[in-house]
């Protein structure tokens, strides 16, 4: 929606004049003297003057009115007054509720504000939702809880970089059933290393073969994580109405492994090239910073080996991939599992590789990337 009006005052008297002349062949041909001495010219002009002057009154609503409106949105006559739900939005953190409510209190205390910045506060008071009725309403208000817990921090005496809170980095809102699920991707902090093996002993000095190899490590604070989960579900539960469900979860993350050996182009850097790639790929799988158009992954939507191939080939200083292993660890899923018979047992599945389930967002387990000269 807008509350930005448009500009209605676009045309000036000659203009209005003109106009009307223009008109004229088109409802008679015996009206042939367009001179100022003639009435009926006279009579046009009188119109176009009347007609400029509504034009700028109707676009010249005076600031009061705007001011009246955001007392009419707030539901207060005065910012210090108490209403049911000015009180609510203090106890539940209304954040859009309580800014909207210190413009009044700028007005008030006679602090000049535009027309324009009155529109702008209003609408962005309007545009942010306060109830969780839509997914896209789920997800704006869990990325609100951040304010809360900036509150939290601020009031703190001290707070160290150990035991600073976790925030949302971003929330996925998904239909399930009958009720909205909330996935939340907090902004904790992934882990890797460079194992010593191969990055510092194998193909040390060779000019024609490099190999380089991430690995993460396990560092998940499951606390941090149910303390952020705990804090949306009390940020979201006033914001529900009855008859709804919502539920908050953490998002669920698969873990690639990736191992390619590609070809360089003759007169290209080993170590340059290799880089080049390996910050490409990692860059590819990050959850809100990767994807195809660098803009983050949609939740559910899994990576696919051609798209990293290409990736890959569209490099430069990349001529071919030798070999290309990309696979997910298998996630074990109970209600698909429920579908085998009660008595069915893994063992009595037929040999094989193990089916690859993909949920929620790609998190990057393990990049090993060779890369050898043309020459080699």
């Amino acid at each position: 929606m807008s509350f930005e009006l448009p500009n209605l005052d676009r045309k000036s008297y000659q203009q209005l004049v003109a106009e009307l002349l223009r008109r004229i062949p088109q409802y008679t041909k015996q009206w042939t003297d367009y001179n100022d001495s003639d009435p009926g010219i006279t009579l046009l002009q009188m119109l176009a003057w009347l007609d400029e002057s509504l034009l700028y009154q109707a676009n010249s609503i005076p600031v009061e009115t705007d001011q009246n409106y955001l007392r009419w949105v707030l539901g207060l006559a005065f910012s210090s007054n108490q209403t049911a739900y000015s009180k609510a939005a203090v106890a539940d953190n209304d954040f859009d509720f309580l800014a909207l409510q210190q413009v009044l209190a700028k007005l008030e205390r006679g602090a000049p504000l535009s027309k324009t910045a009155l529109q702008r506060d209003v609408l962005n008071y309007v545009s942010r939702p306060y109830l969780a009725l839509t997914l896209a309403n789920v997800e704006t208000l869990a990325m609100q809880t951040n304010l809360v817990i900036a509150q939290q921090i601020k009031a703190a005496a001290a707070v160290t970089a150990t035991t600073a809170p976790l925030m949302v980095r971003r929330a996925y809102a998904k239909c399930v059933g009958q009720a909205s699920i909330a996935y939340i991707l907090s902004d904790a902090k992934w882990l890797y290393q460079y194992p010593p093996y191969p990055n510092q002993q194998q193909y040390l000095g060779s000019g024609t073969v490099q190999r380089k190899l991430l690995m993460m490590q396990a560092s998940a604070d499951m606390q941090a994580e149910s303390d952020l989960l705990a804090q949306v579900r009390k940020y979201l539960d006033p914001r529900v109405i009855a008859g709804n469900q919502v539920q908050v979860r953490a998002a669920q993350l698969t873990d690639i492994n990736l191992a390619l050996a590609i070809r360089c182009a003759v007169n290209t850097r080993l170590d340059v090239t290799l880089t080049l790639v390996f910050a490409a790929l990692f860059r590819y799988f990050l959850p809100c910073e990767g994807g195809a158009d660098g803009q983050g992954w949609a939740y559910g939507d899994a990576p696919v080996g051609d798209d990293i191939r290409h990736l890959v080939l569209s490099l430069p200083g990349v001529a071919a991939i030798d070999s290309f292993d990309f696979n997910f660890i298998p996630t074990m899923e109970l209600n698909i599992m429920a579908t085998l018979d009660v008595n069915a047992q893994l063992a009595d599945l037929p040999p094989g590789t193990p089916a690859m389930f993909y949920r929620g967002l790609p998190r990057l387990r393990c990049l090993d990337i060779t890369a050898r000269s043309s020459q080699a």
